[in-house]
Parts: C-alpha cells; structure tokens; sequence
C-alpha cells in the first residue's frame, strides 16, 4: 500500500487516535508507578506495626515466664 494514496483526512484522523493512544499509554503508566509507591509506603508501615506488635508479645512472654518461675 502506497502511502500517497491515503487521504489527508484519514491520515489526520488516525494520527490524532494514535496520539491519544501514546498519552494514554502514559498517563496510565505514570498513574501506575504513583499507586505502586503508595503500596511500598504502606506495606512498610504495616512491617514496622507488626515488628513492635512481635516485640510487644515477646515482652510480654517473658514477664509471664518471669511471673512463672515466682511462683
């Protein structure tokens, strides 16, 4: 297919769809890399609570232990 025989307007037309495609294709990209930080961010508070929350129930097993061996 020659290029040259391809109207104008059809060209035009379909130009416009494929640079609405690449924006798109950006934006949603960009979009993306925004919600998987976001995730990062948040799955590393939930490591952080739960590492004080370990820390917390081995405390206090040993206090029990400790209250065990009073006893």
């Amino acid at each position: 297919m020659d290029l040259t025989s391809i109207p104008i307007e059809q060209f035009v037309s379909n130009g416009v769809f494929a640079v609405l495609f690449v924006w798109l294709l950006i934006d949603t990209r960009k979009e993306a890399k925004q919600r998987e930080e976001k995730l990062t961010v948040q799955i590393e508070k939930q490591n952080e609570a739960q590492d004080r929350i370990v820390q917390s129930l081995e405390r206090l097993e040993q206090q029990i232990s400790q209250l065990k061996e009073v006893k």
